[in-house]
């Protein structure tokens, strides 16, 4: 069935695909559009803080509109998700008469007969976190709204009421907030003024208001600011230090980096997750924080990092039901293989993690039996398994099997892609590139994959490349690197290009 969140954007002909390390993270492509010629705003709107937990906004529409969206999540606490925070909703024509709002479902708000709406004011409650919004496919706070220490953190589209139907013409945020606060956003900011660059800017970007302080470092030229909570202060160490090094290294591999500033927030919770946007993204971290647990939010960080070029970055798919392989599965094994090249990966770690790309696709044939790469995210959940470990396991043997040749091919084939990625590829488009680049072994190898080879098949393809794998049952798997006499045993093409 398809929500009317998904039918807005079919109609609308936008770009939607799936983005996040263990969960479902809804990113809304503004950058598929065509630049619209904008003579003015398409809306302007105002926010303050008149009590404690709550907001009030309005906002005046240049484009008079019928339509307005939050992003539609239903849990059991709250069967219509983020649209029953918004409360006291009130619309009026360019007289100032009222017009009526009626809520239709699925975080969608409608006028009768579609009379045009000039204005509206409503107040947004601040009660996220009386919800758990986590769960298998969920889209947890991060990509919600959350309170921590001094600050309230949102994503747009849990906020403001928007008519994603606009064209992509600046929208004008005024924020009428506490004189100790601060906005801490990817909009540019001219004093208590955001701008963001159209309507799927607004809503598919994170922010935060309050007292807290946002840090930020300039990296390669780029503006990085990060926002972190005191109960992850003794991570901010490792943080920084990733942030300083991942992205140059992500930069390098890729041949450049087409993003200039970009926002990101860190706070508790019982779980790791995170969730990339357009401009911005956020993580939890399962606290209280243990060395265990840093193996797994580090390899997150990375992962969400990796989407400023794979996903959320140029290189992204038209059609999420069938690139989602590529989005998330290849940025996954990317993550591993950079982070190892960057020096945050032993060789023990390295084989674990590649070893938990042979045990998710193992597990991806019990669940998606029948189901073929292309074909996973037509249900993401079922088939979380194959999207991740297929995707992974695909870019792994195209790696090797390249770099057997050319240690420089796998780089040059993804370099092709982002360098190519001028508009979101079509499947097709998709794989003549990459059968271009990779003289057709890429659609050989996708074809093989999607015969769902068994372990001993597996384990047999992987030995040509210096890696010995060891498959016991569906969940127990092992992977060694041959003893070579040095202290770096990783497969020469896991290390990249020298």
């Amino acid at each position: 069935m398809i929500t009317r969140w998904e039918g807005v954007l079919k109609s609308a002909k936008k770009s939607l695909f799936i983005a996040g390390s263990v969960l479902a993270a809804t990113f809304l492509n503004a950058s598929a559009f065509a630049a619209e010629n904008c003579a003015s705003n398409v809306a302007s709107y105002k926010v303050s803080f008149p009590a404690e937990d709550a907001f009030s906004v309005s906002a005046e529409f240049q484009q008079p509109t019928s339509r307005l969206d939050l992003f539609w999540f239903p849990v059991a606490a709250r069967p219509e998700g983020q649209s029953e925070s918004v409360v006291d909703l009130k619309g009026f024509d360019a007289d100032g008469n009222e017009v009526p709002l009626n809520y239709v479902g699925e975080g969608g708000w409608e006028t009768p007969e579609k009379k045009k709406l000039s204005s509206i004011s409503y107040r947004l409650l601040a009660d996220h976190d009386e919800v758990n919004w986590g769960g298998v496919g969920a889209p947890g706070k991060d990509e919600v709204a959350t309170h921590f220490d001094s600050s309230y953190f949102f994503a747009g589209h849990a906020f403001f009421l928007i008519d994603y139907e606009w064209p992509a013409c600046a929208i004008d945020v005024t924020f009428d907030l506490p004189a100790a606060w601060s906005v801490t956003s990817p909009w540019p900011m001219q004093g208590d003024v955001a701008t963001a660059s159209g309507p799927w800017n607004l809503g598919q970007n994170v922010f935060s208001m309050g007292a807290d302080k946002a840090i930020t470092n300039s990296i390669g030229g780029r503006e990085l600011t990060w926002l972190v909570a005191d109960s992850l202060k003794d991570a901010k160490p490792d943080i920084e230090r990733l942030f300083k090094v991942l992205p140059d290294v992500y930069a390098e591999f890729w041949g450049g980096a087409d993003w200039d500033k970009y926002t990101v927030f860190f706070f508790g919770d019982d779980m790791t997750d995170g969730g990339a946007f357009q401009d911005s993204f956020a993580m939890r971290l399962a606290t209280p924080l243990n060395e265990a647990e840093k193996v797994t939010w580090s390899h997150t960080l990375g992962h969400e990092t990796m989407h400023l070029w794979n996903g959320a970055g140029p290189l992204r798919g038209e059609n999420p039901d069938q690139t989602n392989w590529l989005t998330e599965g290849f940025t996954d094994y990317l993550t591993i293989k950079l982070m190892r090249q960057a020096g945050f990966l032993d060789d023990n770690m390295l084989q674990q993690r590649i070893a938990n790309i042979l045990r998710r696709f193992e597990i991806a044939k019990l669940m998606s039996p029948d189901v073929k790469l292309f074909e996973a995210t037509k249900r993401r959940g079922e088939n979380w398994f194959l999207i991740y470990g297929g995707g992974a396991l695909t870019a792994l043997l195209l790696d090797a099997e390249l770099s057997a040749e050319d240690p420089d091919a796998f780089r040059n084939l993804m370099r092709d892609l982002y360098e190519h990625a001028d508009k979101p590829y079509t499947i097709d488009r998709l794989m003549d590139r990459m059968n271009a680049a990779s003289g057709g072994k890429a659609g050989e190898l996708i074809a093989w994959m999607d015969t769902h080879p068994g372990a001993a098949e597996i384990r047999e393809r992987l030995a040509g490349h210096g890696l010995q794998a060891a498959f016991f049952g569906v969940d127990e798997f092992y992977v060694r690197f041959p003893e070579c006499g040095r202290r770096d045993c990783a497969p020469g093409f896991l290390k990249g290009p020298r």
